[in-house]
Formats: C-alpha cells, sequence, structure tokens
C-alpha cells in the first residue's frame, strides 16, 4: 500500500505540474514524517548523494556540449553527413539522421542536438522540398540518439545510481544507436519513397575529401572521450574536462567562439548542472526513505506474485518507462525510477548494463511524445510549425525506435557484446 501511495503521489504532482526536484522532496518528507525518521539523516543522504567524485563528469560534459553548440561545429558535421548520404532517396532526411549520430558523440545531448543542428536541418530541408512538419519530425527523432551513443550524461548518472562503469555503459550504447540511426533511415526512406522526396546529387571524392578534412578535428572529440575512458587512460570526469578544454580550443581556432561569449555559457552550465544535480540529492534522500519502508521489496513481491519471468519484466520496464517519458525528461525520469527497477532486474538475472541502456532508451522516446516532449517543441519553434502536425509526422519514427528498445531488451548481445570484447567480462 505504502507503495502505491508513493508512486501515486510522485505521479499526481509531477503531472499537475510541480518540479520533479521537489515532488521528491515532498513525497521522502512525507515519509519521513510518518516513519518518525531524523532529519538529520535525511541532510546527511541528501549532501552524500551528490558528494561522487564521477558526478563532476555531469556539468563538464553539459559545458562541452554548450561550447560545441556555440562553436557552431554542426555546420562541419551537416556538410560531412550530406556528403556521404545525400544521394539516397529523401536525401536530406538521411543526412539529417548521420548528422546527429555523429553529433551526439560529441555532445551527448538530445536537446543540444535539436537545438544546434534543428535549425540548419530543417531550413536545408525545406528548401530542397521537404514538408515542413517531416522535416520538424524527422530532426526531432534523430535528436533521440544523442543520450544513447557516447558519451552520454544519462549513462553517467545511471553508472552512479547503480555502481556500474561508465566505460562499460558507453560502450554498451553505441551499437543500440547505430540500429536507432538505421532504423529511423528505414522508415525515413519509406516515406520519402511514398511521398517522392527528392534526392541530392552524389557528392564527388573532392567533396568528401573537403568535407571530411573540415570535420577532423570535431570528429577526434569522441574519439579522445570515450577512448580515454575505455582504455583506462583517464577516468570519466577527467576525460569530460578534456571534453571541455577541447571544445574550447575549437571555437577559439575557428574563431566561432569570443570570449565574452564565456560567461554566457558558463552561467547557463552552472543553472543547468545546478537543476541536474539538485534533482541527485532529492533522489538520494528519497531512496533512503523508500529502502527504509521496503518499498523497492514490495515492488519485487508484488512482480514476482505476477510472474517470475526476465521476459515480462523487460516488458514492464518498457512500458513504465515509455510512459514515465512522456511526463518528464531522461535523467529525472531515470533517477526516480532507477531505485525501483534494478533491485527487480537484478533479482531477475538481467544485467545491469543492459537494463541502464533500455531503461535510458525508452525514456529518451519521450523526448518527441507530447506532453512535455522537450525536443519536440524545440524543433516546432526552430521550424515554426503546428505541434499536432510534426507529433503525426513523428509517429512512424517512433514506433521505429520502440522497436529498437524492443529489440535491445530482448537481446542482450546488442547491449553487451561490445563491453564484453573490450573487457572480457
Amino acid at each position: 500500500m505504502t507503495a502505491l501511495v508513493a508512486l501515486g503521489g510522485i505521479f499526481a504532482l509531477a503531472v499537475v505540474g510541480m518540479p520533479i526536484a521537489f515532488v521528491l522532496l515532498a513525497m521522502a518528507t512525507a515519509l519521513i514524517v510518518s516513519l518518525n525518521l531524523p532529519l538529520m539523516s535525511a541532510v546527511q543522504h541528501m549532501v552524500a548523494g551528490i558528494d561522487s567524485f564521477i558526478l563532476i563528469a555531469v556539468p563538464c560534459f553539459v559545458l562541452a556540449a554548450k561550447l560545441m553548440n556555440a562553436g557552431k561545429i554542426t555546420d562541419r558535421i551537416f556538410t560531412l553527413a550530406g556528403a556521404f548520404v545525400r544521394h539516397v532517396r529523401g536525401g536530406l532526411a538521411h543526412v539529417n539522421i548521420l548528422a546527429s549520430l555523429i553529433f551526439s558523440g560529441m555532445s551527448g545531448s538530445a536537446v543540444a542536438d535539436a537545438a544546434g543542428l534543428g535549425e540548419i536541418e530543417v531550413r536545408a530541408m525545406r528548401k530542397a522540398g521537404f514538408d515542413g512538419p517531416f522535416a520538424a519530425a524527422i530532426t526531432a527523432a534523430s535528436s533521440v540518439i544523442g543520450p544513447i551513443f557516447p558519451p552520454s550524461v544519462p549513462f553517467v548518472i545511471y553508472a552512479g545510481l547503480a555502481s556500474v562503469s561508465v566505460a562499460k555503459l558507453f560502450l554498451a550504447g553505441a551499437v543500440p544507436a547505430i540500429l536507432m540511426a538505421l532504423m529511423l533511415g528505414i522508415a525515413a526512406y519509406a516515406i520519402s519513397v511514398r511521398r517522392n522526396y527528392p534526392t541530392e546529387r552524389r557528392a564527388t571524392f573532392k567533396e568528401l575529401l573537403s568535407a571530411f578534412a573540415a570535420a577532423f578535428w570535431p570528429l577526434l572529440s569522441p574519439v579522445f572521450v570515450v577512448g580515454a575512458i575505455v582504455f583506462g587512460i583517464t577516468t570519466p570526469t577527467e576525460a569530460a574536462v578534456i571534453a571541455v578544454l577541447y571544445s574550447l580550443i575549437l571555437g577559439l581556432v575557428y574563431r566561432t567562439i569570443r570570449l565574452a561569449d564565456l560567461p554566457r555559457i558558463l552561467v547557463e552550465t552552472a543553472v543547468e548542472s545546478g537543476v541536474l544535480l539538485f534533482i541527485v540529492a532529492t533522489v538520494a534522500v528519497f531512496s533512503w526513505t523508500i529502502t527504509f519502508e521496503r518499498i523497492p521489496q514490495d515492488v519485487m513481491e508484488a512482480v514476482f506474485s505476477l510472474s517470475s519471468s526476465p521476459s515480462v519484466v523487460m516488458a514492464l520496464v518498457i512500458a513504465v518507462m515509455l510512459l514515465l517519458g512522456m511526463f518528464m525528461n531522461p535523467t529525472p525520469g531515470l533517477l526516480i525510477a532507477t531505485p525501483f527497477m534494478l533491485p527487480l532486474a537484478s533479482a531477475m538475472g538481467i544485467d545491469p548494463i543492459q537494463l541502464g541502456v533500455v531503461m535510458v532508451l525508452t525514456l529518451a522516446i519521450g523526448l518527441v511524445t507530447p506532453p512535455i516532449g522537450i525536443c519536440l517543441f524545440i524543433v516546432c519553434r526552430v521550424a515554426r510549425v503546428d505541434v499536432g502536425a510534426v507529433v503525426r509526422e513523428c509517429l512512424p519514427f517512433i514506433v521505429a525506435l520502440i522497436v529498437v528498445a524492443i529489440l535491445v531488451a530482448y537481446l542482450p548481445a546488442l547491449t553487451l557484446w561490445l563491453p564484453e570484447v573490450f573487457f572480457g567480462d
């Protein structure tokens, strides 16, 4: 009963628009009062929740993404993607997807993708003859790759919550991210053939070389960051600092970032990171209270009473995460759901690495679904198109992403193969 009240309270307060950090704090306070727990312990758990070296990587990756956007690296990425796939039926739709895949390796953020690449992609697609709502839909849908392809801020946060390797999580997200791009490409191709959308001429070898040369140094960013983590050269936090320095140097060398821009970028980063870390702190005290009340154990027993099959549990994870993603962004959703889902999955023998990828992927789909859908609304604002029309155009892409989530959930090799290749366990 306590579990139902806690979950119902969280959902009700979130739906009426209360910020998720205050939702968790309110529910934790209610449990503390009802259980007569010491308030000092609550404060100690909040402080301990963010007293983690790995969490220093979060504001660093946020800052790196903002520097990449401010440095207009997106123009070079879009040109490179166009040189490779613009000749395929649906031309710029595939350029859109490939550009998002490449940029996600630099930013690890769907919002950075939608805000940075969105305007360039939608403008180019409209100019080429694509419908505005379709251009906005594929732009929003492809931005979902951002939190899955390494480096990823949600993966860093999940690693801290689940006590798993960040390097393994980054590698585990690579294949699903590529699969997402392929499925979105198939959907875009089918729609483009049916609507007779235009293609572009094939790039010459000289144009390919020129585009690659222009994007060469930005392309090294994910190689440096992910490679340094995977091969044990640096910790995730140190790699995040390298990403910041590298992004800043690129912006200064290309003369696309002025020193006068830095205070604004730093303030935006501080605000966004402060919100994220405050949520982490409230999750810590909330997790303490529900663990004290044995709510995760109650949830496990309730699920076990229905079925003891890992397949059923994975179906439950997908359904709950898709629903949760409709009402909140991936990071808050991940912070709320992990204390419940992780013990349940562990009891079923589900690998926590695979669980993390499935949870982040399904939550990220919510970025393009109403009523919250932050990437959906960002792109609609950029494209100046009706949200309803874009939602209709998004449906085939949402289905494609859900298919990928199901494949990742029921084919563990898609997430675990690459970490096993590098780490052998």
